[in-house]
């Protein structure tokens, strides 16, 4: 089943400590191209983060956006020896103030300075397998809601283009009809303009030729043919299990080739009123292709 190249997803979850949230959206592109926006120590992660997204995201522009924010972090440690020195110097203050109680913990826990968060710690040779194994699960979680937007947007367009190939169909049946009736028409017109001029000098043997190599110009039996077999061969695209986007836009302009063909070599009103029919037709058909991936 096609997919569709836009798409968004976002999730959020902790890297080193930090409070992390990271979007990943989707656009349409003739190539797969990325734009990350992450901490600048979380670089050599990139690469990283490219492989994973590209393994089900194959064409489109990939826009990632992580977002790292310090001020949720969690405490990570105690500082023990800033805990000694702050428990010695209550110790005193005690005994200057002549207080006979002692310092407990429970004295110590109220002082937010003994914690160590993750901000203040510097991030100079951070682990990079640890911080990859945070951003891989928060990274899959996005990537996943991603897809299955693709995935049902993708069963629109399967639909939407599915039908108008159901109405090309249905016209290009219509067309043979009138491509079959077009020689004759042609050569009955020649041969009744013919008796008009049957006392002029004209040859009529030479006319009766020149209106057939005409009514062959005028064959389409082959356009329609190939016409016919692009439709086929657009069906089988859309329901394959693959990126098909640039295969299909490839067909569709196959299509407006024939389109194009049958409209010029056509001097009978309903296959040119048909053709129309089929150039509007593949002008909505392509303005959905151009969201295929």
């Amino acid at each position: 089943m096609i997919k569709s190249m836009t798409g968004f997803g976002t999730a959020s979850g902790e890297i080193l400590g930090y409070r992390a949230r990271i979007e990943i959206k989707t656009l349409n592109n003739r190539y797969r191209e990325y734009l990350l926006r992450s901490p600048h120590f979380l670089g050599e992660l990139e690469e990283r983060l490219k492989k994973l997204i590209g393994e089900q995201i194959h064409r489109g522009r990939i826009e990632v956006w992580l977002q790292l924010d310090p001020a949720l972090a969690q405490p990570t440690r105690v500082n023990a020896e800033l805990a000694r020195i702050l428990k010695e110097d209550l110790e005193r203050l005690a005994e200057s103030l002549g207080l006979a109680e002692k310092v407990t913990l429970g004295h110590l826990l109220h002082l937010d300075r003994l914690f160590v968060s993750q901000e203040t710690v510097s991030l100079d040779g951070f682990d990079a397998s640890a911080a990859w194994r945070d951003l891989r699960l928060i990274a899959s979680e996005a990537l996943d809601q991603l897809v299955k937007m693709r995935t049902a947007e993708g069963e629109g367009l399967h639909k939407d283009i599915w039908d108008r190939l159901g109405m090309l169909s249905a016209d290009l049946a219509e067309l043979k009809i009138h491509a079959a009736n077009a020689p004759l028409a042609v050569t009955k017109r020649y041969q009744s303009r013919l008796a008009e001029l049957a006392d002029t000098i004209l040859d009529p043997t030479r006319l009766a030729q020149e209106a057939a190599i005409l009514g062959e110009k005028m064959d389409i039996t082959e356009e329609i043919t190939r016409f016919g077999t692009h439709i086929q061969s657009f069906r089988t695209l859309l329901d394959a299990g693959e990126p098909v986007g640039r295969r299909i836009e490839f067909l569709l302009q196959e299509l407006v080739r024939e389109a194009n063909t049958m409209g010029s070599k056509s001097q009978s009103l309903p296959i040119s009123d048909t053709v129309l029919r089929f150039k509007s037709e593949l002008e909505k058909i392509r303005e959905q292709v151009l969201n295929i991936e």
